[in-house]
């Protein structure tokens, strides 16, 4: 497949971002090959990120954990959606959530009253009330 413009643009952003990582690594002693490993490269594949190569999206991934880069693919912060916390995320939101009482009242000359609720998705529902009224 052809690099697009932003796809070059994108790597060049990266590896921008990921140098003084690296260059910080490396003073403190790291080889190489230890800072790609990390990034889930060989040492090659970290010289050719920071030559502008297109990452994977692991690197992307360990990029983002070991060091919080998250360059941009045009309005899109990859690193971020990437590593979303989207679990933790769900879970906060179903404590939050709020519950509210619900009652439904029926005519005294209703017939049957049927409560149907169907799925819609994974946390959502859809309640029907269905009052058959008697002859």
């Amino acid at each position: 497949m052809k690099r697009t413009t932003e796809d070059r643009e994108f790597a060049s952003k990266f590896a921008a971002a990921l140098r003084p990582h690296v260059s910080a690594a490396r003073g403190k002693g790291k080889s190489w090959s230890e800072i790609g490993a990390a990034l889930g490269i060989t040492a090659a594949g970290l010289r050719k990120q920071l030559a502008g190569g297109t990452p994977s999206v692991r690197t992307i991934a360990l990029a983002y954990h070991l060091y919080k880069i998250s360059v941009r693919y045009r309005t899109v912060a990859v690193g971020e959606i990437v590593c979303s916390k989207k679990k933790e995320n769900i879970k906060r939101t179903r404590e939050n959530q709020l519950s509210l009482p619900f009652e439904i009242t029926a005519p005294p000359d209703a017939g049957v009253v049927t409560l149907e609720l169907e799925p819609r998705s994974v946390h959502r529902y859809f309640l029907r009330v269905v009052v058959q009224r008697s002859a």
